[in-house]
């Protein structure tokens, strides 16, 4: 790429152009060149604090073509060599994924959604925030591309419960205090934390219990769901325990009303119709047999989940 000067750059990896218009304060505006003709336009507004806000536009003849891509890496460039800016963002309407595309393959990590946060024909609309830092590596390094795809990839819940049984083969089931069904003990697992150590740690918070986290007995694709994204349950085994077990809880009141053993009957009428479903075939399953499901039924199952 060819030095620019910081009051009239010209800038080109020899595909594409940016040529300065006059600038305004804070305001550096460039006319997109490919082919020798103008495709659109790009301009970098500077925030302060050494951030600067990145905005383009493609001629709609010339899209799909890779310009503003490559327009975007350059203009990200001159922002952190001659602006001396730490930070290049941008805001996309969450609905142009063009756009969106063209902001990751320019070396812009997604950061975040920004709802409602810009009206538009007089309805408010989501954009995604974008962003790249100084100190990031280039999109076109290994590490770089780690990070784009990682700041984009899906961010499914995970979520790790319990089975613990009793020696007539009861499951223990809790009620809790902010809904109506009964669940097995355990919960959402925290970001960097291991399956079994999120089951571990659910159940010592809502139980006041430190129980052994034994094998895993099933995996079980859940769909969005009353505002949830989806998620992966996992089901461990907790073991088989004496009656005297209750006797040692600490049940956690925000949480937990109380806890029994119960039959996979009683499970029917106390549980969401898919924690039933995923209960029979867990405890169904034959010795040593992990268990794949989707909604608490074998891949496939049109049976309702809630």
């Amino acid at each position: 790429m060819a030095e620019p000067d910081r009051m009239h750059p010209t800038l080109s990896d020899g595909v594409v152009s940016l040529r300065a218009l006059e600038a305004e304060a804070l305001l550096h505006s460039f006319i997109v060149i490919a082919e020798d003709d103008p495709v659109g336009q790009l301009a970098i507004q500077e925030l302060g604090d050494a951030v600067g806000q990145l905005t383009w536009a493609t001629d709609q003849s010339y899209q799909r073509r890779g310009f503003a891509t490559r327009a975007v890496r350059l203009a990200t460039d001159y922002a952190f060599g001659a602006l001396r800016l730490d930070r290049v963002q941008a805001e996309v309407d969450a609905r142009n994924h063009p756009a969106l595309r063209i902001a990751a393959r320019a070396g812009l990590r997604r950061e975040g959604l920004l709802r409602g946060y810009r009206t538009i024909e007089g309805e408010r609309h989501d954009r995604v925030l974008l962003a790249r830092l100084a100190s990031d590596p280039g999109p076109e390094t290994q590490a770089g591309f780690i990070g784009l795809v990682n700041s984009t990839l899906p961010r499914t819940r995970l979520i790790a419960h319990v089975v613990i049984r009793d020696s007539q083969g009861r499951i223990m089931l809790a009620e809790t205090t902010y809904k109506t069904d009964w669940e097995l003990p355990g919960g959402v697992v925290e970001t960097f934390e291991s399956p079994r150590e999120g089951a571990a740690r659910e159940t010592w918070e809502e139980l006041g219990i430190e129980l052994p986290i034994g094998k895993l007995l099933c995996v079980d694709w859940l769909p969005p769901w009353r505002g949830w994204d989806d998620a992966v349950e996992l089901l461990f085994d907790g073991g088989v325990h004496g009656p005297e077990l209750l006797s040692r809880l600490t049940l956690q009141p925000r949480e937990i009303r109380r806890v029994e053993f119960c039959t996979l009957e009683q499970a029917r009428e106390r549980c969401l119709p898919g924690t039933h479903r995923r209960l029979v075939a867990v405890l169904g399953a034959p010795e040593g047999r992990v268990l794949y499901l989707e909604r608490g039924a074998p891949p496939g199952s049109t049976e309702p989940i809630f």
